[in-house]
Parts: structure tokens; C-alpha cells; sequence
């Protein structure tokens, strides 16, 4: 696959000292898909008003093996008693490329929107379709892109790593491409039915190509941490908890209302 991606270096935070960032490519071996196991879980979303942290539609998630080859991963939120979202994201089973995306927003039975994009080395093409008008879009987000909106699982196939990680994302719904930095910064526990369960922290630093604009690691900063079970008991999904400065999604409320 292309790599025309990544720069090597981007700078941290003042509290953690700037250092040299190893590459990684989707597609390079280093992600391995095969390593996550099928899983249906329910998350609580939440974001910061006029500070104080307000409840959001809760986000449920669930990974399935389609093919040998091939994972679909699903979200589904009901945005009221009558809007209902389905995303559906499909991977490449062992390097977690994104191959195709397709969105739908219903109202009772009524589709009001329809999205879908193939993803594919050079780009992404497909349609938007809303009151009955479709249109085709095309863009450069491509295959050798991590999916900026599930990061997360592609992390936790990763061993803990002793330097940051520098790679390819892009976010569809923003049709925006971006330079990520991950920083594995650390370890927290979760008690969870009386078992301990060891998470990985890991910052992110996010430049936005399209506008320059710079995402600053950690959960107090715009670029975020994630709470990662790298190995998880049954019931327990491999990402706990990702947190910003203005947004959290948890499995088990710390910052959530």
C-alpha cells in the first residue's frame, strides 16, 4: 500500500519531553486484527457545557468476523424516542484497513439519510443521499488511513510501546486526513466484577493536514487519551474509555454523568 503518510516527529506536551516517533503503516504487520475477538458492548457518551459534563446518547458497538478476511465494525445510537443512527465500518481482518463505510439516520421506518463510501488505495468514492436528492462524492482518504473514529481497536493489538508511534488517520464524517501521534504514558486498573484489569494509557496528538490545525495529547487537551485493555476478560471491551477535553465515551462512568 502507498505511504506517502507521515512525518516523523510532532511535539508533546510541555509535561512529556519531545521525542523521536517510530513509524507505523497500515499494512506494515504491525497491526494484527486477528487478535480481536467478537464483541457486543454499550458505552456512555458525554460532553463538557458551560463546564459541567452533559449525558449524551449512549453508543453501542459490536465487532463481528464476516469473513476470514474481512470485520464489520457496528455502532448504534438512538438519537431520540424516534432517530436511530447505524454506522457500519468495515476492516480488513489483519491489518484493520478500512474497505467500506455506510451511515444511515431513520426516523420511525423512513431513511432521512444515506452514506456510503469504498475505500481503496487511492481514495475513497460513493454517495449522500437526503430528501430524495443523491449526489456522488469522492475524496483522498484512503485504505492506508487508520479510521480516526475507531482507533482505538488497532491500538490494543499493539504490544506497549516504549516510544510514540506516529501514523496515517482519517476522520469520513469530517473527510479530513491526519498526521496522529500515539504515547503509551503509562498504566491505570479497572475493578470490574472483582477482577483487576490492567489498562494501557495512551495519549494522542492529532495534525489536521488539510487545516494545520494541532490537537495536543491527554485527556485534558483536544487530542485525547485512551484507556486500553489490551487483553480483556470476557465482558470487558478492549477500549474502556476515550476522553478529551470536551468529550468522553466510557464503559464504566468516570467522567459521564
Amino acid at each position: 500500500m502507498k505511504s506517502q503518510i507521515l512525518a516523523a516527529f510532532l511535539t508533546l506536551t510541555a509535561s512529556h519531553a519531545a521525542m523521536a516517533a517510530s513509524a507505523l503503516v497500515v499494512g506494515d504487520g504491525q497491526i494484527d486484527g486477528t487478535k480481536l475477538a467478537e464483541y457486543e458492548h454499550t458505552w456512555f457518551q458525554c460532553t463538557l457545557v458551560d463546564k459541567e459534563w452533559v449525558s449524551q446518547p449512549a453508543l453501542t458497538e459490536r465487532l463481528q468476523r464476516i469473513s476470514d478476511s474481512v470485520l464489520r465494525l457496528r455502532h448504534k445510537s438512538d438519537l431520540d424516542q424516534e432517530t436511530r443512527v447505524r454506522v457500519d465500518m468495515y476492516f480488513d481482518r489483519e491489518s484493520f484497513a478500512p474497505l467500506f463505510q455506510e451511515q444511515e439516520v431513520l426516523r420511525g421506518t423512513e431513511t432521512m439519510v444515506y452514506r456510503e463510501r469504498k475505500i481503496e488505495a487511492d481514495g475513497y468514492y460513493g454517495i449522500d443521499s437526503q430528501g430524495g436528492a443523491v449526489k456522488e462524492v469522492r475524496g483522498k482518504i484512503s485504505s492506508a488511513m487508520l479510521h480516526g473514529g475507531a482507533m482505538g481497536l488497532p491500538l490494543a493489538t499493539l504490544p506497549y510501546q516504549g516510544e510514540p508511534l506516529t501514523f496515517a488517520a482519517a476522520m469520513l464524517s469530517f473527510d479530513g486526513t491526519y498526521e496522529v501521534t500515539a504515547d503509551w504514558v503509562g498504566t491505570d486498573e479497572l475493578q470490574h466484577e472483582g477482577k483487576t484489569i490492567e489498562l494501557w494509557l495512551i495519549d494522542v496528538a492529532w495534525l489536521h493536514h488539510e487545516t494545520g490545525d494541532t490537537y495536543p495529547p491527554g485527556p485534558d487537551a483536544s487530542g485525547g487519551r485512551y484507556w486500553i485493555a489490551n487483553s480483556p476478560p470476557t465482558g470487558v471491551p478492549y477500549v474502556i474509555r476515550y476522553k478529551t477535553d470536551t468529550y468522553a465515551v466510557e464503559f464504566e462512568k468516570a467522567v459521564c454523568p
